[in-house]
């Protein structure tokens, strides 16, 4: 991030009260000499006399009078030039606020001062070409995994009429890794376009259960814990909600120990907590922030997954506007989500 140099409004604030100063100093001048002029057309002749009675003039009716001056136009210029910077306030605020996985969001349309609309121009031109480059991204996506499927049918059945073998199994399971990617890209490509409706509710804890029905095998291992709570609701679809949980407790089986407990904590703020002890000496806090990065991995020779799953949960918490983090606890992993409660009344 860009670190600011200088202000602005100091600098115009400056500039001004150096062109207020100097104004004051020649304009008391001028006047200074008006008076000698007067006092030498009254018989004031000798040099101290005139130097004391231009001092005690200048002083009395001159210079406390353009001091005041002086401090009250600093006073009115700094507000008004503040006030002058709404505007580019309003737009540096716009920009922050952009969702760059909105491409209607990533324009800036509204007035803005004269003075900075070439700069604004140049903003939006960047942001158009960034609007057709995700367009594109996210087509070219969409129609990868659609196209994957027949090919990966066909690839399917030739194994699955060949003989049972050492090598047909290895075949399989590299199939359904390339079915997995597949998978994941086409759910990639739907999330980037998901939005939740303002009417839309789920009940956490019974995603919570749902996700955890999905895994037969380590169900044992996952472990839901909601505090005495029945139902939590949340603004949200159920649907995308399963989706997200259900990557989380992949993640955190596949990377856990054999037999350690997969911890989910529904809290009925609308927060939700997935634990499980790191089987990796490699993942460090400094890594954390890398996780939810799309074809992030952190041993890309050992992880058998294209690196979505958690980039997948970063999409669908942003599309609910919910916040996701992550952090070590000794040897815990967690990862947090945060919702909105659902509220019936809105």
């Amino acid at each position: 991030m860009i670190q600011p140099s200088y202000s602005i409004l100091k600098k115009l604030i400056t500039r001004i009260s150096l062109v207020s100063f100097i104004t004051l100093i020649v304009s008391g001048i001028i006047i200074a000499v008006g008076f000698v002029n007067d006092m030498k057309e009254h018989g004031y002749s000798s040099s101290d006399t005139l130097i004391d009675e231009l001092l005690s003039e200048s002083f009395e009716h001159v210079y406390w009078v353009f001091g005041l001056s002086f401090l009250l136009i600093i006073f009115i210029m700094y507000f008004l030039v503040k006030n002058s910077f709404k505007d580019v306030n309003k737009i540096s605020d716009d920009i922050e606020k952009m969702n760059i996985n909105n491409p209607e969001e990533i324009v800036i349309d509204h007035d803005v001062p004269k003075e900075i609309v070439p700069l604004v121009n140049s903003l939006n031109a960047s942001f158009i070409k960034i609007k057709k480059d995700l367009e594109q991204q996210k087509e070219f996506i969409s129609n990868a995994s659609h196209e994957l499927n027949t090919p990966i049918a066909i690839l399917r059945a030739n194994i699955e009429g060949m003989e049972t073998s050492k090598q047909k199994e290895d075949l399989m399971n590299d199939l359904a890794l390339l079915e997995k990617v597949s998978s994941q890209l086409l759910r990639l490509s739907q999330v980037d376009q998901f939005k939740v409706r303002a009417d839309e509710s789920a009940d956490l804890i019974e995603v919570a259960h749902q996700a955890v029905q999905l895994f037969d095998k380590d169900k044992a291992r996952l472990h839901i814990h909601t505090f005495d709570e029945k139902e939590v609701w949340i603004n949200g679809s159920e649907n995308y909600l399963l989706i997200a949980l259900r990557n989380l407790l992949e993640n955190a089986l596949f990377n856990s120990p054999a037999n350690t407990p997969i911890d989910i904590r529904v809290y009925k703020n609308g927060r939700i907590t997935v634990s499980n002890t790191k089987q990796d000496q490699a993942l460090t806090q400094d890594k954390i922030d890398q996780i939810f990065e799309k074809f992030w991995r952190l041993n890309k020779n050992k992880y058998v997954g294209a690196g979505l799953g958690l980039s997948i949960v970063k999409r669908i918490a942003e599309a609910h506007h919910a916040s996701l983090h992550a952090d070590l606890t000794g040897e815990i992993f967690n990862i947090y989500l945060q919702f909105k409660p659902f509220s019936a009344t809105k």
